[in-house]
């Protein structure tokens, strides 16, 4: 039992020590960066200085929000696939879930629709132009010379780009997408996604968010829609076709009743009763189709989504800055952060080396 007594009193002896050791060697460390507090305040004031001129040259942001969710009606019924079906058309998802949730914010950010927003035409400053070149002003590209003489002529079509014209297009998406713009959800159990854009002029900024939802409201509702539209062209041209033909046996049924006033042969009888059929079958066929093609736009209408807007940017828009105060109180934070740091590295070297 003895021998115990002593090995615990011996334990706690060298936990004191150890504590009492800790203890001396904080103060040690302390008195050592005390003795260097002209380094550590000369290193604060240079930072603090660096922060200020950081925060004078930093050009500022404006930002331009904007929110939205999608409303999704409902998907093409029985009634519409079943008359599609009598007449050879197929009703299928029209892409139903490909833009759902995350995926629409991939959409958002995708560089088809990034260049199509870009060059997209509207009056800016009383002057008809593409978003493309008046960004270009705001941001001259300086480190390629040839780019200067580049200009996407109003109504060339983006198949005629030349190759330069498409490689600066190329450029300039990505350059916005991975540095001006931001997509993402407000809230995660929540469907209503927010566009974050930032530009150091703000009539761009609030043109470029707007632009951007309005293409990409009419991408996802062309693509929604295709099939259903594309089988509604077909029906309504069956339809004029089938009129075409009831008309002219009409025309056909005038004539010959105004030649044959008084039929005495059966021969004559049986060529009108044949007219009067064909009338008959083309007019009851006309009416169907025409009902059908009326339920065809009802399931149209009911199908297509709708892009509500919540939230749209107004000037005069945030304004992202560093100011003064800030830029020097976080300038002098790091900078004595770095010294001290820096000089409790020299400090442990010196001991490990001696």
């Amino acid at each position: 039992m003895a021998i115990k007594e002593n090995e615990t009193h011996q334990i706690q002896n060298n936990d004191e020590i150890s504590l009492k050791d800790l203890i001396l060697k904080i103060k040690e460390i302390w008195k050592y960066l005390l003795s260097k507090w002209k380094t550590v305040v000369i290193a604060g004031v240079l930072c603090a200085s660096l922060g200020l001129v950081y925060s004078l040259l930093k050009t500022p942001e404006y930002i331009s929000e904007l929110s939205f969710s999608v409303i999704e009606k409902s998907a093409p019924g029985g009634g519409l696939s079943a008359l599609a079906g009598q007449f050879g058309f197929s009703v299928g998802s029209s892409g139903g879930g490909v833009f759902s949730g995350n995926n629409m914010i991939e959409l958002l950010q995708s560089r088809n629709l990034i260049e199509r927003t870009l060059l997209n035409e509207l009056n800016i400053n009383g002057k008809r132009c593409r978003l493309i070149d008046y960004y270009r002003e705001l941001n001259p590209t300086e480190d390629d010379e040839e780019s200067e003489v580049i200009s996407y002529p109003l109504g060339l079509n983006r198949e005629n780009f030349s190759r330069q014209q498409d490689s600066l297009l190329y450029v300039l998406g990505n350059a916005i997408t991975e540095k001006k713009l931001s997509v993402n959800k407000q809230k995660k159990d929540i469907d209503i996604i927010q566009i974050v854009f930032t530009n150091s002029d703000e009539l761009f900024s609030k043109l470029f968010t707007e632009t951007l939802i309005n293409i990409v409201s009419e991408f996802y509702i062309q693509t929604k829609t295709k099939n259903t539209k594309i089988n509604l062209e077909m029906m309504e041209m069956r339809t004029d076709s089938v009129r075409r033909e009831y008309e002219k046996a009409l025309e056909d049924y005038a004539i010959y009743f105004d030649q044959n006033m008084n039929p005495s042969r059966q021969i004559v009888r049986v060529e009108q009763q044949k007219i009067q059929t064909t009338v008959q079958l083309t007019g009851t066929t006309y009416a169907e189709l025409s009902k059908n093609v009326e339920i065809l736009k009802l399931d149209l209408a009911q199908q297509t989504p709708l892009i509500q807007v919540i939230d749209t940017p107004i000037m005069p828009l945030e304004i992202d800055r560093v100011g003064k105060i800030k830029g020097i109180i976080l300038g002098g934070f790091l900078g004595g952060f770095l010294i001290v740091s820096w000089l409790l590295a020299v400090y442990f070297y010196k001991r490990i080396m001696q």
